[in-house]
């Protein structure tokens, strides 16, 4: 039922509702570029079928990229950048990117795959097609395949995207700690925060993995492998440092992912327990794992 501490169970079909409506509520930080092509243009007094007209594109066509509807080609956006004086940067934004990891008020995904993520986790990936992604937000069939080329290359990049944050939060939290017991702890914390704030994402990963092709899938699998790691490490950390454990360090480590991963199948973002909230209460269930003294012969724990 588990694979290194996560998951493979469905969540129910209102527990998906609540995913996709949280996530929809507006966790997408900052401008996108077509909202700053956008403000480049009024800035500079430019009309929209003016600028159209000397890009080469319908003002239709631009107004949805100005909305984030859409995406022009390369050459169309080049000329745009060109025009309006906006610095581009065509390289596709990086989920692991933040500057402190437990910030997680941002998340920058292109309407296409803001949209995948959505219909997947409300609807299942196999239940869900191309043009019900293309028609949730605004666009072509064509429009879609212009972003990636398949549906199973939107679920692999969302998955893969997905897990390269954790890793890179994980890590990241890892090095900030001074002392074993923090390591444990900030990692804890970490992925608590990860499997609330980004819930849909959570969710698509303990669901979804049978729906993933080769390579992806085994790829998919080292990643969550890799996770597991990161906490086995911490904790043989507080082993080294005195803590005395009944529970060999490899089961305790997936344990302790288990738990943490499983919060996303039931947390309620309205509810009256907050993200850091939970946080702290796994935190604490996690060390007292850790220092769980062996059984005595009468059956008692120490």
């Amino acid at each position: 039922m588990y694979d290194h501490g996560w998951p493979h169970g469905r969540i129910l079909t209102c527990r998906r509702d609540t995913v996709v409506r949280m996530e929809r509520a507006g966790r997408i930080g900052g401008k996108g570029l077509g909202a700053r092509m956008r403000a480049a243009r009024i800035e500079r007094g430019v009309g929209l079928r003016q600028l159209a007209g000397q890009v080469g594109m319908s003002p239709s066509s631009l107004s949805e990229f100005e909305n984030g509807k859409s995406l022009p080609g390369t050459e169309r956006l080049q000329a745009l950048a060109t025009v309006l004086g906006v610095p581009l940067d065509l390289r596709p934004p990086d989920p692991a990117r933040f500057d402190d990891w437990r910030d997680f008020e941002r998340q920058e995904l292109s309407p296409v795959f803001r949209t995948a993520l959505d219909v997947f986790v409300e609807v299942g990936y196999h239940a869900a097609t191309v043009r019900m992604i293309a028609d949730r937000c605004g666009m072509s069939m064509a429009g879609v395949y212009y972003h990636v080329e398949s549906k199973d290359a939107l679920l692999t990049e969302l998955l893969r995207s997905g897990m390269a944050e954790l890793i890179s939060r994980c890590q990241a939290a890892d090095a900030e700690a001074d002392s074993p017991e923090e390591r444990l702890a900030n990692l804890v914390e970490c992925i608590i925060l990860f499997h609330t704030y980004r819930q849909a994402s959570a969710v698509l990963t303990s669901t979804e993995l049978r729906s993933l092709s080769e390579p992806g899938r085994m790829r998919h699998l080292q990643a969550r492998r890799q996770v597991r790691t990161i906490v086995q490490a911490a904790v043989e950390a507080c082993r080294d440092a005195g803590q005395v454990g009944a529970v060999p360090a490899s089961s305790t480590a997936t344990a302790i992912v288990t738990m943490c991963v499983a919060v996303a199948d039931w947390y309620n973002p309205g509810g009256s327990s907050s993200p850091h909230a939970i946080a702290r209460e796994y935190t604490d269930l996690a060390l007292a794992m850790v220092s769980a003294g062996s059984p005595d012969p009468s059956g008692s724990r120490s």
